[in-house]
């Protein structure tokens, strides 16, 4: 008697169907070329439009002041405007209401009117704190 070949059912076939295998892989191959060839396409003007004449180009000289010629002197000049603006007088505006004051002043005027203000605490009755009488010392008050 012949014995059949087949198998019962349920069971693999022992040859491998390459047919199907090979076309999945090659659409696939296909596929990511054609992904690869479009992306250059589309890109390829987007990213760097003018990639060759930009690299040709000279670079554009920034606007002034590129560089000092005399940085020490710069700083001098600066620090001296600086040191007029903090030691001289001037009206800030056209009505006089407002004015500008060397900051040495306004130091003694602040320091004036702190003292003023702390010594009635200290002339209650009760004795003066060590640290009112520092903080008077301090900004040139007479203790």
């Amino acid at each position: 008697m012949a014995e059949s070949t087949e198998k019962p059912f349920g069971h693999e076939p022992d040859a491998i169907a390459y047919r199907p295998v090979l076309i999945a892989a090659g659409t696939l191959v296909l596929f990511v070329i054609a992904c690869a060839i479009g992306l250059h396409f589309a890109l390829r003007n987007a990213a760097a439009p003018n990639y060759p004449q930009a690299v040709t180009r000279p670079a554009p000289i920034p606007p002034p002041p590129r560089l000092e010629a005399h940085p020490q002197r710069d700083l001098a000049e600066f620090r001296a405007r600086k040191e007029a603006i903090l030691s001289s007088y001037r009206w800030l505006d056209a009505g006089h209401h407002y004015a500008r004051i060397p900051i040495q002043r306004a130091m003694q005027i602040y320091a004036a009117q702190h003292a003023h203000a702390s010594a009635p605490a200290a002339s209650n009755g009760a004795p003066a704190s060590p640290s009112s009488s520092a903080n008077r010392a301090a900004h040139g008050a007479p203790q």
